[in-house]
């Protein structure tokens, strides 16, 4: 069966030719000479298929909301996933993105509601996230955010030591740590501990040993702990009560992960707040902690605990150590019975706008952002069955805060439960416009030709800003909205067909409508 163009032309030229030698004339036997070649015949591509749901994650500083440059790597159950595509439909299990952004799917017939992203930048302390491949009917692009905070953000303390190691044992102790205000955290490690790798390997020459911490009585260190913590399920909610993040590395980027056996001690500071047991914590008491690897995106409750030790009257903080035989992160934790409500926030006001907006839930506990889609007046966080493995409990309150892909605010609740339902009216203080961008495609051997780019992945933004997936309206047609008045805008085109490469244009934020065309190298089929 023929199915496509090119096949059914040259079949049709080779007919031609075939039949041509076949004619004559009756009366005086003279053969007429076969039809010469027909000239070249450019054939245009066949038109994108049109793409399925797809994510635009972006790395920001939490912050400014700037984009970084960073890597994201994709896992499913502690390995790397083999079910996330770009668009062009290869996986991609890690992906380093110079403007911050990546656009990715779920393969097709993959069998999976979510997925880890783990996400690392320089001078950043680096997070993961679980991120949702669903979306509501209709909705066919879901702009989201990955917000990581500097090693100089407030609240934030860390600290690196070097070391020379020779025959995988330490000569002398290594120690990291830094405390400022509520904010403490160290690690110690004796002379005389192997220092081996993720293999079992020792690890010798120059190693540094990289410390992190933050203040557990701000949204600081809910702000770097890595998203899952109650994933792993139980009758009750673990409540971060500090964090303490431990690496090593030898020069060449390659992390020491254990110590033969031996154990070194972390330490950090605990809120007094803290409660255990239903009364506030005091020196001498023990908690439970989970750990976290960030290779993999696991959390698991450890079998040990960690010591309460000397209460400081200045900072209202407690210290408190930890000995462990491995390093990743490390948090101290609460069991507090969870929220068995949906937790859902109901939006008023002024409409969303088509590319959504970004609702951010912040506490001493939870630091969690959710895409709103455009046009949603409700956003369920949680279901009363899913709840406890978003860390909500039945008292926790949080700081809801709705803004725009531009930063700007739309609307928020202060001191709000989150076990329940939240109301918000939203508004748009900064003037924004709505443009239609038609994009063509035309051979550039022959521009008779041309093809639909309906299903093209269209993309936009400001300098330095997150990108949005624009809509596909049909024809050529893609929908960029909410753009600030009167700002610059690069649009990205990636034509995802043969012959083509990805192209950008520059517009201006005017309610005008824009242009652009993409020029096709075209094969050329003859009948020779």
């Amino acid at each position: 069966m023929i199915t496509n163009k090119k096949s059914l032309l040259a079949l049709s030229v080779a007919s031609a030719l075939t039949l041509s030698g076949c004619f004559s004339d009756d009366d005086n036997n003279v053969t007429i000479p076969p039809t010469e070649p027909t000239d070249p015949v450019v054939v245009a591509p066949e038109a994108p298929v049109a793409l399925p749901l797809v994510i635009s994650a972006s790395v920001v500083d939490q912050e400014t909301t700037n984009v970084l440059p960073a890597t994201i790597k994709f896992f499913e159950n502690g390995e790397p996933s083999q079910n996330i595509v770009d668009v062009n439909g290869e996986v991609i299990t890690e992906v380093t993105v110079e403007d911050g952004t990546v656009v990715f799917a779920k393969k097709e017939g993959a069998d999976i509601s979510e997925i880890t992203a783990i996400v690392t930048a320089d001078n950043y302390l680096g997070k993961s996230f679980i991120l949702g491949l669903n979306a509501s009917e209709g909705v066919t692009a879901v702009n989201t955010q990955l917000a990581l905070v500097s090693l100089n953000g407030t609240g934030i303390v860390a600290d690196v030591e070097t070391a020379t190691i020779e025959g995988g044992t330490t000569a002398e102790p290594i120690s990291a740590g830094k405390a400022s205000g509520k904010a403490a955290a160290g690690a110690q490690i004796k002379a005389g501990t192997q220092l081996l790798n993720a293999a079992g390997e020792p690890v010798s020459g120059e190693v540094s040993l990289n410390v992190a911490g933050a203040d557990a009585s701000s949204s600081a260190a809910a702000s770097i702990i890595p998203e899952g913590l109650n994933g792993m399920g139980g009758d009750s909610v673990s409540v971060p009560a500090g964090i303490a993040t431990v690496i090593m590395n030898d020069a060449n980027g390659n992390k020491v992960k254990s110590f033969g056996g031996d154990s070194i001690t972390v330490s950090m500071s605990v809120p007094a707040s803290t409660m255990l047991n239903g009364e506030k914590i005091k020196t001498g008491d023990t908690m439970p902690y989970s750990s976290y690897n960030e290779d993999t995106g696991v959390w698991t409750e450890e079998d040990s605990l960690v010591t309460i030790g000397a209460y400081n009257t200045e900072t209202d903080m407690f210290a408190a150590t930890l000995e462990t035989k491995h390093l990743s992160s490390f948090v101290p934790v609460s069991r507090v019975a969870p929220c068995t409500s949906a937790a859902t926030v109901n939006f008023t006001g002024e409409a969303v706008p088509a590319s959504g907006l970004y609702v951010r839930f912040v506490s001493n506990s939870i630091n969690l952002t959710r895409a709103l889609a455009g046009g949603s007046t409700s956003l369920e966080l949680a279901t009363a069955e899913t709840a406890a493995n978003l860390g909500i409990t039945e008292n926790t309150t949080v700081e809801v805060l709705v803004s725009d892909i531009n930063g700007t605010s739309w609307g928020s609740a202060a001191n709000a439960s989150l076990c329940g339902t939240v109301d918000i009216e939203l508004a748009n203080t900064n003037p924004t416009v709505d443009e239609t961008f038609s994009l063509t495609a035309a051979c550039t051997n022959d521009e008779t030709q041309t093809i639909d780019m309906s299903a093209a992945l269209v993309t936009y933004g400001q300098p330095n800003r997150a990108r949005l997936v624009a809509s596909s309206t049909g024809n050529g047609q893609f929908s960029l909205t909410n753009l600030v008045e009167g700002n610059s805008y690069s649009v990205q085109v990636d034509p995802r067909i043969e012959g083509a490469s990805p192209q950008s244009f520059e517009i201006t934020a005017d309610s005008n409508g824009e242009s652009g065309n993409i020029p096709v190298t075209c094969e050329e089929v003859t009948g020779a």
